[in-house]
């Protein structure tokens, strides 16, 4: 598949907590070593395909106070987050997995407190910056930052591409019904698909 410029990669929550094992959330690979063994081969795919066409790269991280004074607790997984001290900016588990970590001079990272990327940070005007008018996203977990994400890009009038096996989400059942729910918003891809030339 061939994507056309001026064209943005976004990939969300490349983080130990959410991808090493030893992680505390678990909403993406569960104990499937399987899947997230996969899953960071297609990311990785994705990550390199974005910077031999030097595509920019915009890398999401969640991130909260000491105490988690930055995050509210009315729902079930905010409360888990803040009271753990899940994420915590400085934290091991906030840290980006060492091989999807950003690389670039040109790299940028982006932090959020919520599910949205682009809830109260400034990942919107990036992209205006970039005169981004299509993004490229990927991530953990599909369910929840990746679609959230991708539907209100869509909805800032974005092209929007999903690099589908660069994205995880435990019970598996969840990852094909998210993106069975996004599939009439968004374009799927898989990693060794993205041509960016």
């Amino acid at each position: 598949m061939t994507l056309t410029a001026p064209t943005v990669m976004l990939p969300l929550h490349l983080q130990n907590e959410v991808i090493h094992p030893d992680g505390q959330i678990r909403a993406g690979f569960g104990d499937d070593h399987t899947g997230r063994a996969a899953f960071l081969d297609a990311a990785l795919t994705a990550l390199k395909a974005a910077s031999t066409s030097g595509i920019p790269r915009v890398f999401v991280r969640m991130a909260f106070q000491v105490g988690g004074t930055d995050l509210p607790d009315n729902c079930e997984l905010y409360r888990f987050v803040k009271y753990n001290e899940i994420m915590r900016d400085g934290s091991w588990g906030a840290e980006f997995v060492d091989s999807l970590a950003p690389d670039r001079p040109s790299d940028l990272i982006v932090s959020h407190n919520r599910v949205n990327a682009f809830y109260a940070t400034q990942l919107e005007q990036v992209l205006s910056d970039y005169g981004c008018e299509h993004v490229v996203l990927f991530g953990v977990a599909t369910h929840s930052v990746v679609e959230h994400t991708a539907r209100h890009a869509v909805d800032l009038g974005l092209r929007v591409s999903v690099v589908t096996d660069a994205c995880s989400a435990f019970p598996r059942e969840r990852h094909e019904a998210s993106l069975s729910a996004i599939g009439n918003l968004v374009t799927l891809v898989r990693s060794e698909e993205l041509n960016f030339d």
